[in-house]
């Protein structure tokens, strides 16, 4: 809770809110391009499917008014599910470029934690590499578990969420701990507190532009964390 209430000050404070709007504002752009090209793309492929010959059942089934009805709330669904979580992810990497001007603005403000060396770029990189092949790894799994019974695609959701908890993490560890800290909490499996927070950050990330203003306040409260958590310091 102290962490919460130091996160939230500093989130409302004029510096970070301006932060925010930047992620919110590129993924707004990015919403409205990928809504319309989405939406149009799954209703014309849905109107090709069904008019494949005017004598064909399927042709049959889509002069119905209501399945026509059906198709496009089924398309706008699909569209709104890609495009939420597409924006999320969007927003997740905008805000990464900003992660170091955060972390640094906290550090001076209630840490002072002076870092003996820097974790190198192409460390990180190599991390994002490892996350994305065991996500596509996960993916793979769950589109195979598709076939079996009572399985639907909430599965993904799931998945999603490993993304979402291991970047956001790294984005947050690679910028405030050394390279000695930073390898120490990689050999380990992430602790409860970080789990929990990021689970919480990705049901508001559910929320449409919620998530997308919300990614700054994330980074602040993690990054409160890690310091007092893994470096065990006091603001």
């Amino acid at each position: 809770m102290q962490i919460l209430k130091l996160s939230l000050q500093d989130f409302f404070s004029f510096k970070f809110l301006k932060f925010s709007f930047i992620p919110l504002i590129c993924s707004i752009i990015f919403i409205g391009i990928l809504v319309i090209f989405g939406f149009s793309f799954l209703l014309d492929y849905f109107h090709s499917l069904f008019s494949v010959s005017e004598d064909s059942f399927w042709a049959w089934l889509y002069a119905f008014h209501f399945v026509q009805i059906l198709i496009t709330i089924i398309s706008f669904l699909f569209s709104g599910f890609i495009v939420v979580f597409a924006s999320v992810f969007l927003a997740l990497f905008i805000t990464s470029f900003l992660t170091p001007f955060i972390v640094k603005e906290i550090n001076q403000k209630y840490y002072h934690y002076e870092k003996t060396d820097e974790i190198s770029t192409f460390r990180v990189f190599f991390e994002i590499f490892k996350i994305f092949i065991k996500f596509s790894l996960f993916f793979i799994l769950c589109t195979l578990a598709l076939f079996l019974p009572f399985v639907n695609l909430f599965v993904y959701y799931f998945v999603f969420y490993y993304l979402f908890h291991k970047l956001l993490i790294l984005d947050i560890t690679s910028s405030v701990l050394d390279q000695q800290n930073f390898k120490s909490f990689n050999a380990k499996f992430s602790p409860f507190e970080f789990k929990f927070s990021t689970l919480c950050f990705y049901l508001l990330s559910s929320v449409p532009l919620l998530g997308l203003f919300l990614q700054v306040f994330f980074v602040i409260f993690l990054t409160h964390l890690s310091y007092q958590k893994i470096l065990k310091l006091k603001a």
